[in-house]
C-alpha cells in the first residue's frame, strides 16, 4: 500500500473518529487506531528503503562478478602479451621503435595500475556487501529512523557509483591495451 493511500486512511479514519472522542473509551480506540496506522507507514517505508538496499547489493555483486572477469580473461592475458612484446622490440626498425615503446609503457602502466588497484576495489565491495547486510538488518528491525537510513542508502549509493565508474574505467583502458598489443603483434 503507498504512502498516499496510508495518508488518505489515516485522514479519513481520523475524520470519522474525531468527534467521537469525547468519550475515554473511543479516545483509547482513536489511539490505538492511529498508532496502527502509523506502524503501518513506517512498515511501508521500511519496504522501500529494503528495496533500494536490495538493489545496491545487486549492483555491486554485478560489479564484483565484471571485475573478476576483467582479471580473468583480460588482465591476465594481457599481462603475459606485453611480456612477449616487450621482448620482440629489439628486432622493430628503428622509426618504429619509439613510437612501439610508448605504446608499451602505457600499456604497462595501465596493467600495473589494475595490478595494483583490484584488490582494493575488491575489499570495497566486499565491505559496501557488508555495511548493507548490516544496514537491511538494521532498517527491518526499526533500529535506525527512517531518516537515518535514508541517508545511509544515500552513502551506500555514492560507493556504489565509484565501484562501477572504477570497473568501467578498467574495462574501457584494458580493452584499449588490448587493441594496442593485438596491433602491435601483427606489424613485428
Amino acid at each position: 500500500m503507498s504512502q498516499k493511500a496510508v495518508s488518505a486512511k489515516m485522514r479519513i479514519f481520523a475524520d470519522q473518529t474525531n468527534h467521537d472522542c469525547q468519550n475515554p473509551m473511543n479516545k483509547k480506540h482513536f489511539f490505538i487506531g492511529w498508532l496502527a496506522m502509523l506502524l503501518l507507514l513506517a512498515n511501508c517505508q521500511s519496504k522501500t528503503d529494503i528495496g533500494k538496499i536490495d538493489a545496491l547489493k545487486k549492483q555491486v555483486n554485478k560489479e564484483a562478478k565484471a571485475l573478476d572477469e576483467l582479471n580473468t580473461h583480460t588482465f591476465l592475458q594481457l599481462e603475459k602479451d606485453l611480456f612477449s612484446c616487450d621482448s620482440t622490440l629489439q628486432y622493430l626498425p628503428e622509426e618504429q621503435l619509439d613510437k612501439a615503446f610508448q605504446k608499451l609503457q602505457l600499456v604497462d602502466a595501465y596493467v600495473q595500475q589494475f595490478k595494483e588497484t583490484r584488490p582494493v576495489m575488491q575489499a570495497e565491495m566486499d565491505s559496501t556487501l557488508q555495511r548493507l547486510d548490516l544496514l537491511k538488518a538494521d532498517a527491518q528491525t526499526h533500529y535506525l529512523s527512517d531518516s537515518l537510513v535514508e541517508v545511509y542508502i544515500n552513502a551506500e549509493t555514492q560507493q556504489v557509483e565509484k565501484l562501477s565508474n572504477q570497473v568501467a574505467y578498467f574495462k574501457d583502458r584494458l580493452g584499449n591495451c588490448r587493441k594496442d598489443l593485438d596491433n602491435f603483434m601483427n606489424k613485428k
